[in-house]
């Protein structure tokens, strides 16, 4: 402990905001000395859905060998997760909530955020190569972010993820009146995944009358690789395609058909939120455990930049105003995590 203490002054506080949405990864670093901020790096990786992708594990280990005191800060996706009108454990049973069972953080204005245990658990399972030191709500997050724009009147703030959708209804110092977590991705996958079925059945006949040239055009370009040996610029970067290191232009290889695949998810996770958003809107109306008003607006935050034309959708099926901002989620996650890091330094757990 004395060596930590001895040497810790030498390195930087790294705090590292991860966001694992769909089929991508956001990374925001920022590096900070004496409590102030030096310098911010921002990465993108292409993954499968909802998976930690390698490259951003190599990316954050490489500056963890340089930095040993690099933190990992990221959303909670837990599914059972939620805010309350209360700061009071007494009134968490009320909700349906153990407070043996959760993780809390109270708030002023009266209103608490949850994580149960095993969620934060699966979120660490989630990060098992590099390790989770703070797992956020993303409730903290949307109220971080909506929070200048509070009025007298109550609004419906709504974080828009493409596999998820958080959402409170909250006015000027009133704390959150009402919340919910939703999962966007497992009803847009199973509502598109006949139409994609169809598609590719198409695509499938057209692609097999090719397989067998294409297959003779690639036999035939060996014999010209093996007669570059001089040409060790065009071997190397030969090399690096084959073992698909240059994670920069797997992010620009996203084409025509991965725009349209895009529109069409983005269509369909319009309609399932818009559901969601009037489900939430009755619940909040007519259950006595919360003290409704009325919304007349929803703010929606777009971290990910679908279309507004797009979201304006959920306008037409709600009736109420809509209002788009942008929003960078890896960049609230990064900050949220050096104050969570500033909070266990000061209790002397970190």
């Amino acid at each position: 402990m004395n060596l930590i203490k001895t040497i810790r002054p030498f390195f930087a506080t790294v705090i590292a905001g991860i966001e694992v949405d769909h089929k991508l990864c956001s990374v925001v670093v920022n590096f900070y000395r004496r409590g102030q901020l030096q310098q911010t790096q921002i990465k993108e990786f292409k993954t499968n859905p909802g998976e930690l992708p390698i490259q951003a594990v190599r990316y954050i280990k490489k500056i963890r060998a340089k930095n040993p005191f690099t933190y990992v800060s990221t959303l909670s996706l837990s599914i059972t997760q939620g805010v309350i009108n209360s700061d009071k454990e007494s009134e968490f049973e009320k909700y349906g909530v153990n407070c043996n069972e959760v993780v809390y953080k109270r708030f002023d204005n009266n209103w608490s955020v949850y994580v149960p245990n095993q969620g934060i658990a699966e979120t660490k399972k989630r990060f098992l190569k590099l390790g989770a030191d703070f797992v956020i709500s993303p409730f903290m997050i949307l109220y971080r972010l909506a929070k200048d724009t509070f009025q007298d009147s109550c609004k419906l703030y709504v974080l828009f993820q493409r596999s998820n959708m958080t959402l409170i209804v909250t006015k000027q110092d009133a704390g959150v009146l009402f919340g919910g977590y939703y999962v966007l991705e497992s009803e847009i996958d199973l509502g598109l995944s006949v139409v994609k079925h169809s598609l590719s059945e198409d695509e499938e006949d057209i692609q097999k009358t090719d397989i067998e040239s294409d297959l003779q055009n690639e036999l035939s370009n060996i014999e010209n690789v093996v007669d570059l040996d001089s040409e060790s610029s065009d071997d190397d970067e030969l090399i690096k395609v084959l073992k698909n290191d240059d994670s920069e232009d797997d992010l620009n290889e996203s084409g025509e058909d991965s725009s349209k695949g895009n529109d069409l998810d983005d269509f369909s996770r319009i309609n399932t939120a818009a559901k969601f958003i009037q489900s939430a809107l009755s619940e909040f109306y007519n259950n006595p455990l919360y003290n409704s008003e009325f919304i007349n607006e929803i703010v929606i935050f777009n971290p990910h930049d679908i279309a507004q034309e797009t979201l304006q959708q959920i306008q037409q099926i709600t009736m109420l105003e809509v209002h788009v901002l942008s929003c960078d989620i890896a960049k609230e996650l990064a900050n949220l995590g050096y104050e969570s890091y500033k909070f266990f330094e000061s209790k002397g757990q970190v």
